[in-house]
């Protein structure tokens, strides 16, 4: 009896947990990537969003991978609330589907899609089954939200360089030169 007593309130816990945690915010004209400062409109491809303990408002992320990479890096000067992704199960990349908790997502990775800033994309899913069509249509593997590793994220994309990736002909353009 004392068990299932003890299993109700850890389960109660857990539900008050879940419900305080700040919901997702709509893309609006104003929303803007968090590194690249555009506006997300302006991307395809499925977004994120960071939600920080003591800031009003989400950190937007113009691509999956980029929340992702987010996560994993050190430097963050406030806890995580909750990372949301967009559900591309029966969305379009002009369109992207509804907001998931990012942890109950699985992701295909190292498929042909890029993400809105044009680099190598963590595509999210609700449905394994989606995951594994997309997986079979453009390549890539499905994993898990705890079997991304920062290697997936931080490491240099694999997709082919361009002349853009020429950091001294950007600068050079950008100078008149």
């Amino acid at each position: 009896m004392r068990w299932v007593l003890l299993a109700t309130l850890v389960l109660a816990a857990c539900k008050e947990d879940v419900a305080d945690l700040p919901a997702p915010v709509a893309i609006t004209a104003e929303s803007a990537g968090f590194y690249c400062q555009m506006s997300l409109l302006e991307h395809d491809g499925p977004k994120g969003q960071v939600h920080l303990d003591g800031m009003p408002a989400p950190l937007f992320f113009s691509q999956v991978r980029d929340a992702v990479a987010y996560l994993h890096m050190p430097e963050q000067s406030h806890a995580v609330r909750v990372t949301y992704v967009q559900d591309m199960t029966g969305a379009t990349w002009a369109e992207p589907g509804p907001w998931i908790r990012a942890e109950a997502a699985l992701y295909v990775i190292g498929s042909d899609r890029v993400g809105g800033m044009g680099g190598a994309e963590l595509v999210p899913f609700a449905s394994a089954e989606a995951a594994g069509d997309f997986a079979a249509q453009h390549g890539g593997r499905v994993r898990s939200f705890v079997e991304i590793r920062a290697a997936d994220v931080l490491e240099a994309s694999e997709r082919p360089a361009s002349e853009h990736d020429d950091m001294g002909a950007r600068l050079s353009r950008l100078s008149g030169g």
